[in-house]
Parts: C-alpha cells; structure tokens; sequence
C-alpha cells in the first residue's frame, strides 16, 4: 500500500488552499495533499489509481460528480459546504468508508476442526477492542507440503487473502476447500468431508469472484495491500498431523508457516510464528482459548476478556432418561444449562410421566439456573412450534433462537461470568436481575414470534419487566460494561 493516503483537492482558489493546509496540518505525516484546477490531470490521476480521496467544493456540478462516483466508486468523494470545521473528520469518515485504511498486522489462528465452533464463539468475546483482522482455519486433510492435496492450502489461502485485505478489525472462520468464510454461529456437521462446516456466511470465494454478503465487511481495494506483520498462533489440530507408527494421526509438524512462506509471500513482509500448543482440538477448552486470547493481547491487538462461568453444560433429551437422570444432570450444571430437545426443541412434557422434563426443568429455575432451549438437530434454527417445545418456554426455558449450540453455550457463560456486574448494574438501573441477563444472553439472537411471545408473557407474569429484543449482539469486541450499558438503554426504551 502507498505510504501516505492521497487527498486531492480540485478547484479551490489560493486563499481556501492556505486554509486547507492550515486546518489539516496535523495530519500531514499520513496524508499527501495535491491541488488541481486541471480536469484532465484530475482524470490522470483516476485512471492511473492514485486518488485516495477527492476533496471539491460545494458550487462543482452535480451530473460531473455522479459520473465520478460511477466510474470509480471506490474514491470517497467530499464536498466542502460552507466551513473547514468538519473536514478532517468527513475525509477520515470518507476513507474508512471505502476501506482506504492502515491494515499493518493480523492474526491467523491454526485450530482442529473437533471444538473449532466453540473457538471461533470464545474469541468472539474474549477479544476486546480488536485492532486487527484474527482468522482461524484448519483442515480436515493434513498439510503435507506446498502442493498438497490437503484443503489446508485453499483455507490458508482465503484467510490471509481477507487478513490482509479486509478493513480492520474482523474475526471470522475460513474452511471448505477456502470457498466459505463465516462471521459466526458456525456448526460441523461432517465427519471426514472437507466441506465440513455451515454457519453465519461474510462471504463467499470462487475463481471467477469474491462476493461479500455483509454490509460492515469491505475489501481494502489496494493491490498492492501488504501486512507489515502477519502473527501465525499455531495450537495442532489436523492441518499439522502426521501417522504415528502405530497408526494414528498426531499433530507434531510445522507445516503451515512454510507454505505461507512458500506460496503466500505476497501479503506480508514479516512472518511471527508462535507454536502455542500442538494438541488435538478435542484437548482444547476455556483454558487454552484463554492462552490464545491472552497472547494475542500481549502482541498489542486486544484487551482480553477471560471471564467465563465454566460451569455451563448441555444436556441432551433422551428417550431412556428419566425425570430422576434429568435431576441428576441439573445438579452438574450449577449457573446453567443448555438443553437440546428433538427436532423443533421438543421433550416428553407429559405431566405424570416418569421421563417427563418438566418438574425437574422447573426444579432448576426455582434454584436460580438460566436453562436455554435449543435443538440436537445441527442445521436449520430452533423454533418451538409444537406444544412439547412450547412448554418448556411456559415453564422458565429461554429460547435460543438462530443460536448454535456453541455459540449458545459460550455467550451463555460469558454472560454469567460477569453476574456481579449484572447485578450491580440491574441495581444502579432499577431493572431486574433476571430480565437483564436474559436480554444480555439474547442481544443481536433472532427469535421466532412464538419464542418472543411465550418470553415476554412469562416475565411479565413474573413481574419482572418488559423483554426487549436488541438486534445486535453489543458483546462481541465492546468491554462488558459497555455493552450492557446498551441493552439497559434498549430495555429502558421499551
């Protein structure tokens, strides 16, 4: 990328210069300044690509600036109105825009497949005030080489191709053969298939394009864009396994710095390569995302936040359960529970039944457990469309909507790591404890009109307040007080 952001300014009289140059002194180190009263110089400097920003005055000709925004859609254009006030603020907002920004270091993060979902949900909100991109990726084929057959080679590739490109700051998952990139709610739900993963999709990659499918997503349109440092946190996983011996794959090798170093060159001048663990995925939990989280923070790219309640667990219905099992299982989960019904969340409600949920579901909420309803069907949301699912909603569940499991199960114990903020600040707002931990946990999660029919009339039964819905997920990269500072504001707005 060029060293100072191009701004040119185009038409503006000797006086208004020197007051241009006056006001935008300060940010002379980043920024180059040229003035043109010349169009075909201007047109020049369009087509050759070395217009970051175009600065003109209010009195230019409307049809003439449509067509610029037209042809080169990727300038910002800035039209100076009356005073010099805002400019420095309107050209920096104009340039973040258009992703004509710094981009000097990222993170690429190597990781098994088996607990990648449950990964990709933690640093989701362990990382605080990200100022980089951070891309995990692994592969279900072990990397042997630059021209392995692994699908290792197509995810590296896609995940530094958008570290590098991607205007700061974005955390995201890369994987099937490099084709998808998600944002989120990520499931496996294949075993051996290098087409593995579904999720929250930020964009797809083919031969012929990339198609970005979120509007907050924009690509740095420099060709020449390059990270000054790309820091590679390796942990395992199948991407650098290799057989032992007796048989088994184990990860031991080194593989993916030298095929970044290899092939994939072009995009950084400085590679750091930090081997943090080489473990199975399945060996991974809070504690080594914590050490990942933490290291990343000690690079200078994040405040880290490892406050989780570890004791959240799922619990799955099951034909062969009885209500005493389900009691049992409740014991073991002592802050909360996830709880995966069949299909739609449905479990056996029947009232007299010995495999019934139900009184040892309401035995949980009487002893201050937050319990969610989710689904063991991987794809598609949980809904509660027929009445077995909608019972367990009447009687304390909390929906989980278009949650995944994971992502449920985590953001569940991120909320509940912080309960004594929770409680301070549900204090200081006069709101309720529990209203407010549950329009936490449901920050930015689509509901069905049943799920949020069924959960406002219960806590408005219980007395404990009007739910209110945020439709952002406030936690991820903002500090916790912040963030619930936001759903306060939402529910008192309700």
């Amino acid at each position: 990328m060029k060293n100072k952001f191009k701004i040119v300014f185009y038409n503006f009289d000797q006086n208004f210069k020197k007051n241009i140059v006056d006001n935008l002194k300060e940010k002379s180190e980043k920024w180059q300044f040229t003035f043109l009263s010349d169009i075909k110089k201007l047109m020049t400097l369009f087509q050759q690509n070395l217009i970051d920003c175009l600065v003109v005055a209010n009195d230019q000709n409307e049809r003439w600036l449509n067509a610029i925004r037209k042809h080169y859609f990727n300038v910002p254009v800035v039209i100076v109105k009356h005073s010099l006030d805002s400019l420095k603020k309107d050209i920096e907002s104009k340039l973040f825009e258009k992703a004509r920004v710094e981009n000097k270091e990222g993170v690429l993060i190597t990781h098994g497949t088996d607990t990648l979902s449950y990964a990709l949900s933690y640093f989701r909100y362990s990382l605080k005030g990200l100022k980089a991109n951070v891309g995990v990726t692994g592969s279900q084929i072990p990397l042997e080489g630059v021209f392995s057959p692994s699908d290792a080679v197509g995810n590296l590739r896609t995940s530094v191709f958008f570290i590098t490109r991607l205007r700061p700051p974005h955390l995201f998952a890369v994987f099937n053969n490099g084709r998808d990139v998600f944002s989120g709610r990520l499931i496996k739900f294949r075993k051996w298939d290098t087409e593995a993963f579904e999720g929250r999709l930020a964009a797809k990659v083919t031969h012929q394009e990339i198609k970005i499918l979120r509007d907050d997503w924009v690509l740095i349109p420099y060709e020449d864009q390059k990270l000054d440092k790309l820091h590679l946190l390796r942990t395992g996983g199948t991407i650098e396994s290799s057989k032992t011996d007796k048989g088994g794959f184990v990860p031991k090798k080194d593989s993916v710095s030298i095929l970044l170093k290899e092939s994939l060159r072009g995009y950084f001048s400085d590679l750091k390569n930090y081997n943090i663990f080489s473990l199975d995925s399945s060996n991974l939990s809070y504690e080594e995302w914590e050490t990942i989280s933490r290291k990343i923070e000690e690079i200078g790219l994040c405040k880290s936040d490892t406050k989780f309640d570890k004791e959240i667990k799922t619990i799955y219905i099951n034909p062969l359960f009885t209500s005493k099992d389900y009691e049992k299982l409740f014991s073991l989960c002592k802050s909360g529970a996830i709880l995966l019904g069949y299909g739609a969340g449905n479990a056996n409600t029947i009232k007299h039944s010995e495999r019934s949920i139900l009184e040892p579901l309401r035995n949980a909420i009487r002893k201050n457990k937050y319990v969610v309803i989710s689904s063991q069907v991987a794809l598609e949301p949980y809904d509660a469309e027929y009445e077995s699912g909608r019972k367990l909603l009447e009687n304390g569940g909390i929906p989980s909507g278009d949650l995944a499991v994971a992502d449920a199960q985590v953001k569940l114990s991120y909320i509940l790591g912080h309960k004594e903020t929770i409680r301070k600040m549900a204090k200081t707002s006069n709101l309720n404890f529990d209203l407010l931990v549950i329009a936490s946990f449901l920050s930015g999660v689509t509901l069905s009109k049943i799920q949020i029919e069924e959960l406002k009339l219960r806590l408005e039964r219980e007395k404990k307040g009007i739910f209110s819905n945020l439709n952002f997920d406030p936690f991820v990269f903002n500090d916790f007080k912040t963030a619930i500072e936001m759903v306060i504001e939402d529910l008192k707005e309700a």
